[in-house]
């Protein structure tokens, strides 16, 4: 009689395990697929220090930024976070050309890179004077153009000056990766002059390193900056593009850029 009883439970107890185990599986499909929506509205998206517009603090990693935000507010109004990852610029221009980053803020737009990114925005215009960087006293070393053929240019690996500095191959260019190694192969004298877009990242990395001993040479190049945000062809959100680039000019057009700069101070940097 025991022995009937235990084979009269055994289904119901199959029927529990059954039950059990199918909400178990269950419960791990639906974390897998809420795992993986979460990563699906996620972008990559890379930062470097290029103050003031752009400022990383290496020791905390924070990454302070007007553009850093207003990325964030557009990806938010497509459904969107943005994950960000300090990159000097040179990677990131590697990284967009294979996908393996999505976005990179203040990417100059110029035929090469058209070949393996989008250009989202513009989201406002700067003009600026490119310079070049001499020691202090030589600023008549360069007076016009035809001058830097006789000098060794620094330049920063990956950036677009302009139009005939960049495919001139008569004159002789020194790479570096980022403003610090410039500032400091500068100083080792490793170049005569160098090529700067970003005056004040080039004069806060010569501060970091205690030298002052620098100037402008008399030559310098007039330019207009469109400030775009590069999206990899290769980004696995590139069906998105569409979507986010009107959220951005939605942004611009209605002040809201404008008004993310004054919050930092920084109205002066688009206009």
């Amino acid at each position: 009689m025991y022995f009937k009883s235990i084979l009269v439970s055994l289904p119901s107890v199959y029927a529990i395990l059954c039950v059990l185990g199918c909400g178990f599986f269950a419960g791990i499909i639906v974390a897998a697929e809420v795992q993986s929506a979460t990563f699906s509205n996620v972008l990559r998206a890379d930062f470097r220090h290029r103050p003031p517009e752009m400022v990383l603090d290496e020791r905390t990693n924070t990454m302070t930024s007007p553009l850093k935000d207003i990325l964030e507010e557009a990806a938010a109004k497509v459904g969107y976070r943005v994950e960000w990852s300090a990159r000097p610029f040179a990677r990131s221009i590697h990284e967009l050309r294979v996908g393996t980053v999505d976005i990179v803020p203040r990417t100059i737009r110029d035929e090469e890179r058209e070949a393996f990114v989008r250009f989202l925005g513009p989201i406002g215009t700067q003009t600026r004077d490119i310079l070049f960087l001499v020691k202090a006293g030589e600023e008549a070393k360069i007076k016009s153009y035809e001058d830097l053929y006789q000098l060794t240019v620094g330049v920063k690996r990956g950036t677009v000056y302009f139009e005939r500095f960049n495919t001139d191959p008569a004159l002789r260019k020194i790479e570096s990766t980022d403003d610090e190694n410039m500032a400091r192969m500068f100083i080792m004298g490793r170049f005569d002059t160098m090529v700067v877009l970003d005056r004040a990242a080039i004069e806060n990395a010569f501060k970091q390193l205690g030298y002052d001993r620098f100037s402008y040479a008399d030559y310098r190049q007039s330019n207009r900056i469109e400030h775009y945000f590069g999206m990899s062809r290769n980004s696995t959100h590139a069906a998105i593009f569409d979507e986010l680039n009107r959220a951005l000019l939605d942004m611009a057009a209605s002040g809201r850029v404008k008004q993310i700069y004054q919050a930092y101070g920084l109205a002066a940097e688009v206009e």
